[in-house]
């Protein structure tokens, strides 16, 4: 991915709200002639204990963040891994995880590629987090599937840069907010309201990675949020580059 450099009349200010470390990464893809970032995480991830019986033979696996793979302990696993986005894919496989089939899409896309392979008494493993995931436990045992939900991180609502949060959306008109998770948008949603700066979004675009996140904040009534058409950091920056030019941020 190379990085996103585009001809600017002056910086565009972006709000990056994921946790820390991606938020960083994805950071490096945003040119600094062109673009001024604030990074004010509102998600953080702590690991946390957990139990995991290596006796069990798990017919797949599933990690739906990159979150469940650095928090999980790399295991041998040589049957099919089913993973959802680009991101998490590249860090299965840098692992070393083998044999990764991978989701572009959200869980809905992710039940539809795994039901072909779904039979009476499948194990299914799922390391992820302390939020329990009923919908895919629901469809898994539906089709008397045996699912397994490891929690093996905590994700908590915080905003630990606060001033950083508020400087954003007092020091510019028309900056871009990116958001890649539901519930990266409840803290959002939360942190306007705490801080009192619900009369300060206006100007400002919001981008996110999907329509449920795009519905989430929907009740703040930003008057411009865009959707990526592809649910990964590929289409973030290809969104970023493209409001650039509608909004006219470039020349």
């Amino acid at each position: 991915m190379s990085k996103l450099e585009i001809k600017l009349d002056k910086k565009v200010k972006i709000l990056l709200t994921r946790p820390e470390k991606d938020a960083l990464n994805f950071s490096k893809y945003l040119d600094k002639n062109f673009f001024e970032y604030y990074l004010a995480p509102l998600i953080q991830i702590i690991k946390c204990k957990y139990e995991f019986d290596k006796n069990v033979d798990y017919d797949f696996v599933l990690f739906t963040s990159k979150n469940g793979l650095r928090n999980f302990q790399k295991i041998e696993h040589k049957k099919k891994i089913f993973v959802i986005g680009d991101g998490t894919f590249n860090l299965a496989k840098k692992i070393g995880y083998a044999n990764v089939t991978n989701i572009k899409g959200d869980s809905n896309d992710l039940k539809i590629k795994m039901k072909p392979f779904l039979q009476q008494n499948i194990k299914i493993l799922h390391p992820t987090s302390k939020l329990k995931n009923s919908d895919l436990e629901n469809f898994f045992r539906s089709k008397g599937c045996f699912y397994k939900q490891i929690c093996c991180y905590n994700s908590i609502m915080i905003n630990q840069k606060a001033e950083v949060f508020e400087n954003f959306f007092k020091s510019c008109k028309d900056g871009l907010i990116t958001l890649f998770s539901r519930r990266t948008a409840i803290s959002f949603k939360k942190e306007l309201c705490k801080l009192g700066l619900m009369q300060n979004h206006r100007g400002k675009k919001i981008l996110t990675l999907s329509d449920s996140i795009a519905e989430e904040i929907k009740e703040l009534k930003f008057e411009k949020v865009f959707v990526c058409s592809q649910p990964n950091e590929r289409g973030m920056l290809k969104l970023i580059r493209e409001v650039c030019k509608k909004e006219k941020l470039i020349e």
